[in-house]
């Protein structure tokens, strides 16, 4: 049985890159950069005032004060979008607004409020710093620089970094689709009537969920019963796409057939059982399709908190990774102090669902209640996942411990 990294390792040591497209910028949002970005320009591309204000030469201001106001003539206005005409002579002054391109001549603007405007004539009693309220060109971006790297995930500020350099297509990896398979001859639609013996197939929107989340693409399978070709029908169809993730019938019952049936349509098994709770009996393998691209296989516990938190550890690192990710950790790790104590006999990483609140800014966490890996429900009343190592035993109300925000 696998250590938690040491499964993680081999998936992400495992999965292939997606292939690389151009895309435009309206689709670029939360697209991972498949290339380093260059500016091609100065950004800003020229000296422009970041003030409502005028446009001075700070030389001329030199010797302002409350008793010896210093009067500049107004000789016209430039407004953004527009190149001032004038070049600014020694006890003049140009009305600018923010954005505006600096006139020739000038180094300072001064704010529109600090001055007394009256008959074309500005009069003020500050001294004005040279480059005051002035952005320059280049201060941002320098042309030739790296302004975003390869693996960077594309936020609403980094498109609009791309949009502020002209660039209106750029290049990032494929989202892969991640086809999604549910098992046992318990389950039942949605739409179903529930019989006797039956549970709603929870997981199939649970994992539509997550895989949306984590960027890619999903393709629903259906479900499909404990009979072996049933089950095959459905792998076969999940291995012609970019990943495959099943949940349940991978545990040692009697009608738990997907892992024989992964392996007989030639999927290589790398693990079976990760040293975790929940989520123990966790399948990971890769398959060689038509096209000699490797297929990630994820064969997840059927139980719906074991489906959810392996998929988070597991899967959702490996498509961030196939993404070309390269920072892949959870969203956000604390640490926090239990409320109570928490009793843990074994020797395996737990994942409790927990609920963190901020005090006065320090952190306090307490479990949802009942762990069961059937109560999905605690799930959304969680947002951490308290993390307590295979080697912590039973732990006390003050133990400080990590958690995972959801």
């Amino acid at each position: 049985m696998l250590t938690f990294y040491e499964a993680r390792k081999t998936i992400l040591q495992a999965v292939p890159t997606m292939p690389i497209e151009i895309v435009h910028l309206h689709q670029a949002l939360q697209r991972i950069l498949a290339t380093d970005v260059v500016a091609e320009m100065d950004l800003p591309p020229f000296d422009n005032s970041s003030m409502d204000g005028y446009a001075i030469r700070s030389s001329d201001t030199a010797h302002a004060t409350d008793r010896n106001r210093i009067r500049l003539d107004v000789v016209g206005e430039v407004c953004a979008g527009e190149l001032s005409e004038q070049k600014l002579q020694p006890g003049t002054a140009v009305q600018i607004m923010t954005g505006a391109p600096m006139p020739d001549g000038a180094d300072a603007v001064i704010e529109q409020e600090l001055v007394e405007s009256r008959d074309g004539v500005i009069e003020l009693h500050t001294r004005v710093a040279q480059a005051r309220n002035v952005r320059r060109k280049g201060e941002e971006t320098r042309k030739g620089e790296i302004v975003l790297r390869k693996g960077t995930r594309l936020t609403p500020a980094g498109v609009g970094v791309l949009a502020s350099l002209g660039i209106a297509h750029t290049e990032v990896y494929a989202r892969p689709t991640v086809a999604l398979l549910t098992t046992g001859s318990e389950i039942a639609e949605v739409e179903e009537p529930l019989a006797p013996g039956k549970i709603r197939n929870s997981n199939a929107y649970t994992l539509w969920g997550l895989v949306v989340e984590s960027g890619a693409n999903p393709v629903d399978l259906g479900k499909a019963g404990d009979h072996e070709e049933e089950i095959r029908s459905k792998i076969q169809r999940g291995l012609r796409h970019d990943v495959l993730v099943t949940s349940g019938g991978v545990s040692v019952g009697k009608h738990d057939l997907v892992l024989r049936v992964l392996e007989e349509l030639g999927v290589t098994i790398q693990f079976w059982k990760v040293n975790i709770k929940p989520g123990m009996p966790t399948a990971f393998g890769v398959y060689r399709n038509a096209q000699s691209r490797d297929v990630p296989v994820f064969a997840l516990p059927g139980n719906p908190v074991s489906t959810m938190v392996t998929f988070l550890q597991f899967v959702r690192p490996a498509l961030m990774s196939m993404m070309g990710e390269t920072d892949i950790r959870p969203p956000m790790r604390l640490f926090a102090k239990l409320d109570h104590e928490i009793s843990k006999s074994d020797g395996k990483r737990h994942f409790s669902r927990g609920i963190v609140r901020n005090d006065r800014g320090e952190f306090f966490v307490h479990t949802t209640g009942s762990q069961s890996s059937g109560m999905l429900s605690s799930l959304v009343a969680a947002n951490c996942l308290i993390v307590i190592p295979e080697e912590r035993k039973d732990l006390r109300a003050g133990d400080e411990v990590e958690i995972e925000l959801l």
